[in-house]
């Protein structure tokens, strides 16, 4: 399994729970959890790139198929290795002479 360790420059971290939200006449609202496992994403920023740079970030995606394949992910925000895929695209920006990337994974396990 492939290991993602392209640098980065910015990580945003998000967890949740998924509960389920039923709303009633009235105002009234009832709320069930559906699982206890936390739900965990990372928002990804890539540093300023050269087109290469850009393109490394690109294979990377395209060798997983977008969303198809797993990886693996170490947190900087509590050192886990976590296995992760892909969410929707990866997107590019180009902006003063230089590339960004931007992505998110959510965790599989």
């Amino acid at each position: 399994m492939a290991t993602f360790s392209l640098p980065r420059e910015s990580i945003e971290e998000s967890f949740g729970y998924p509960v389920l939200t039923s709303r009633f006449e009235g105002q009234t609202e009832q709320r069930r959890l559906k699982s206890t496992k936390k739900l965990i994403g990372f928002r990804i920023t890539s540093p300023a790139l050269t087109e290469a740079g850009m393109q490394t970030y690109r294979d990377f995606f395209t060798a997983r198929s977008g969303e198809f394949e797993t990886f693996t992910f170490v947190s900087p925000f509590d050192g886990i290795s976590y296995t992760v895929h892909f969410v929707g695209e990866i997107k590019s920006t180009f902006s003063r002479g230089h590339f960004r990337c931007s992505f998110e994974f959510q965790v599989v396990s």
